[in-house]
């Protein structure tokens, strides 16, 4: 909420401003705010509309597909969505007892890191022949 709502929405604060205000200011305050209400409650009401209009075209849409022998999921596609598949590992590690694999993707496990930092290799982490399970 910005400051002139805070303001507006306080009882007590927007009763000190309108006895402090001058009478010629507030009634061309008053215009301003009226037809900006006035341009607003129509926006509102034209929106109102379309929503109902787009309602009612649904209404008939749904109608014509069942009059026609037709349901939503006849027309829908029933294609399932394609799952990526997981990658295959390219590397394993041995964390705290715990065989770990990763595919080379992504960010570079910490251990493997610190591992390359201490003087290993990748290359020795690749997994060979049929060291995956």
């Amino acid at each position: 909420m910005n400051h002139i709502q805070e303001e507006l929405t306080s009882e007590r604060t927007l009763k000190k401003f309108l006895r402090e205000s001058d009478f010629t200011f507030l009634e061309k305050l008053r215009e301003r705010i009226s037809s900006t209400l006035d341009e607003k409650r129509a926006e509102h009401i034209e929106q109102e509309n379309q929503r109902h209009q787009r309602e009612e075209k649904r209404k008939e849409l749904l109608a014509l597909i069942e009059s026609e022998g037709f349901s939503l999921s006849d027309l829908a596609d029933d294609k399932p969505v394609k799952k990526t598949t997981k990658r295959k590992p390219k590397y394993q590690y041995s964390e705290n007892g715990k065989i770990k694999y990763w595919s080379g993707v992504g960010h570079m496990p910490v251990f493997i890191k610190r591992e390359i930092d201490a003087g290993k290799t990748l290359e020795s982490f690749l997994i060979t022949g049929d060291s995956y399970e």
